[in-house]
């Protein structure tokens, strides 16, 4: 299978993170038909990137947590009734932490082995900017940018990822996104539209994380 070159970009990105890191464990993204079988998942809450944070203002942190607490409340939302996957409150991923052997993937720390699920779904916030305006006139548009691993337990690779990354933009401004952009209408989005719309984009992205009959469009 040939990939493109943005994809192959982002794996050498990814290699070159886990490298510095010091993790042992490889972390390549397994491809299709060498996925493993996983019966069971735990989600770990959201993690606020480690970057720039020395420098963020105190506005930028407030909107960076109020921007983790909707992106939990939307993996909440999308795994209700999902009785192969478990949400971790951050008391309970703390006491497991404990007894469980770790790899440093990215900027964040991750579960690499446990015995109680097969895979860890791991989301980090690296932007969550609110728009200044109104729907139909703003200073600056709404902008967010997170991303998701989904790695297994046992080995510690990444089964599936997925990466969004937006600035709200004037509908005429990329054409090629015309269509797409169309579709959300002639409105500015706040960033939690602009959140809820990418997360319903990448989620579906990953064959463990579909919800049972969801067909990607």
């Amino acid at each position: 299978m040939t990939l493109c070159k943005p994809y192959n970009l982002f794996l050498a990105s990814l290699t070159i993170l886990t490298l510095l890191s010091g993790c042992a464990r490889t972390t390549a993204q397994i491809q299709p038909e060498e996925l493993p079988p996983i019966k069971t998942v735990i989600v770990l809450p959201v993690e606020i990137s480690r970057e720039s944070q020395s420098t963020r203002s105190p506005k930028e942190t407030q909107q960076l947590e109020k921007g983790q607490i909707l992106l939990d409340t939307l993996l909440a939302e999308y795994f209700s009734g999902r009785e192969d996957i478990a949400l971790l409150t951050p008391g309970q991923r703390d006491d497991l932490e404990k007894d469980m052997i770790r790899c440093r993937t990215s900027a964040v720390v991750t579960i690499c082995r446990t015995k109680i699920a097969d895979a860890v779904l791991l989301c980090t916030l690296h932007r969550y900017t609110e728009r200044e305006g109104s729907e139909y006139s703003i200073a600056s548009p709404a902008s967010v940018a997170f991303d998701y691993k989904l790695i297994h337990a046992e080995t510690g690779q990444t089964i599936c990822s997925g990466v969004f990354s937006e600035t709200q933009q004037h509908l005429l401004a990329d054409m090629f996104q015309f269509f797409k952009k169309a579709q959300r209408g002639v409105k500015w989005l706040s960033a939690e539209e602009l959140a809820r719309d990418g997360f319903q984009q990448k989620i579906t992205d990953c064959p463990y994380l579909k919800k049972p009959g969801t067909v990607k469009k």
